[in-house]
């Protein structure tokens, strides 16, 4: 079952005001870059999520980035909390960031989501793009609090165009990206289910 969450406007809404020093999410840079930012949630089982992080113009949603998350097979009760708010639908960032933990994204791979005749329909999450391959963002998702650390997720993120090159990431991430743009077994076989994932949600 799909969860929507706006974050245009209302009490709902945060605010960058007085909170610059801590590292901007996807849901900070899509709103400073389109004016707003929304998540819907499209599957949020057990082990899996599924999201649309999107933008909106003049009624329209554009999604900006689809984002498939692994949770791990044991939550630990330091971020009970923090989980149960993002099952039900809010951003990981902002919701570990708001509740003082500090977000470690440790780079799996960068680099072009590519259609294949398995997948054929997969970019059409992204409206017309054309045949722009998207690119793609693996990571795993530390968090630390009080000296301790834990891993939270692995996730897996595929940016519209106009949103995210690989370009704006080697931007972002510097010398972090340049080593990892060779992908391994694991990101490969997650990769398999992103896919499965976003031509899913085509077909609906």
């Amino acid at each position: 079952m799909s969860v929507s969450r706006s974050a245009m406007t209302g009490k709902n809404e945060t605010s960058l005001v007085g909170k610059q020093a801590r590292v901007l999410v996807n849901s900070d840079r899509i709103r400073l870059k389109f004016g707003n930012y929304g998540i819907d949630v499209l599957e949020n089982g057990p082990g899996i999520r599924v999201s649309n992080l999107y933008s909106t113009h003049a009624g329209v949603k554009t999604s900006r980035t689809f984002a498939v998350v692994a949770y791990p097979a044991v939550i630990e009760s330091a971020f009970r909390p923090e989980h149960d708010a993002i099952i039900r639908g809010q951003s990981i960032g902002i919701v570990f960031s708001n509740n003082g933990w500090l977000i470690d994204k440790r780079h799996q791979y960068f680099g072009k989501m590519q259609a294949s005749p398995d997948y054929p329909d997969i970019f059409s999450v992204f409206g017309d793009i054309g045949t722009f391959q998207p690119a793609i963002h693996v990571y795993s998702l530390l968090v630390t609090k009080n000296s301790s650390e834990f891993q939270y997720a692995f996730i897996t993120e595929v940016h519209h165009p106009e949103y995210l090159k690989l370009e704006d990431l080697k931007s972002i991430y510097g010398n972090e990206f340049d080593a990892k743009l060779a992908i391994n077994r694991n990101v490969s076989d997650f990769l398999k289910i992103v896919k499965t994932k976003m031509q899913s949600t085509y077909d609906r």
